[in-house]
């Protein structure tokens, strides 16, 4: 199922949508300058909130252990093979959009 979930614009956020059968999927959006990135929510180290973590030099950094994630494409550059899913999103009307 695909929804779109309009989210607030601070630097970074943690989000709960909802994906079929009130399931829901935890989403970190990452504000960028003018880009907002939206990555999955769990770091796959300790399953750390990636929304509680920060931005540096383009990657976002899990505020547990310090694993990092580039923003473009979600791929971690601390530990080779692992990865965050990078979610489409947009921004309208002034509202981050991300589609699930």
């Amino acid at each position: 199922m695909k929804r779109e979930y309009p989210g607030e614009n601070p630097r970074t956020t943690e989000l709960d949508s909802l994906v079929g059968d009130d399931e829901e999927m935890p989403i970190a959006v990452f504000e960028d300058g003018e880009d907002f990135h939206a990555l999955f929510g769990r770091c796959p180290h300790t399953n750390g909130a990636m929304g509680l973590g920060w931005i540096e030099e383009g990657e976002a950094v899990c505020p547990l252990h310090h694993w990092r994630f580039k923003l473009s494409s979600g791929r971690c550059t601390t530990v080779r093979g692992e990865s965050l899913h990078r979610f489409r999103s947009e921004v309208r009307d002034g509202e981050v959009w991300v589609e699930v």
